[in-house]
């Protein structure tokens, strides 16, 4: 069997394919570039599928921290960490559920929205390994 990654989903109106033939010539950052991809397909669909109100999540997440232009401070993201891992927010997600694997699910996508917000990347992006990938040819060039 020849090596290869395939990916393929299809649900509804949701399709994806994402493949790639692994050969000799083959560099493992471009499989890293897939994975990355492939990563980021599953985590942006992921909330479509759980249970949960996610606007009332999103609500949440203002409540914490709205993105804005500019520099934030160090004492700003210790501010927004700090009601991130409050106890009201807590009691916010037993508005969505009581569930404590539920709201264990919610406080990991919440962290994620936030940090993003705040330009804290929580994973690594395909367009950036692009990026890697293009100016690495360019300069061996």
């Amino acid at each position: 069997m020849e090596d290869k990654i395939e990916f393929m989903a299809k649900h509804k109106k949701w399709f994806v394919v994402k493949k790639l033939k692994i050969d000799e010539n083959t560099e493992d950052i471009e499989i890293a570039r897939l994975l990355a991809s492939i990563d980021e397909t599953v985590l942006n669909k992921i909330p479509e599928y759980l249970p949960f109100d996610m606007n009332k999540l999103y609500e949440i997440a203002d409540g914490i921290y709205q993105k804005k232009k500019g520099r934030i401070t160090e004492e700003e993201i210790a501010e927004v960490l700090k009601k991130l891992k409050s106890p009201a927010t807590t009691r916010k997600l037993n508005e969505i559920t009581e569930s404590k694997e539920g709201k264990e699910i919610l406080k990991a996508i919440l962290n994620n929205i936030i940090l993003e917000r705040l330009g804290i990347q929580t994973r690594v992006s395909p367009k950036v390994i692009e990026k890697y990938i293009e100016n690495s040819q360019s300069s061996n060039r």
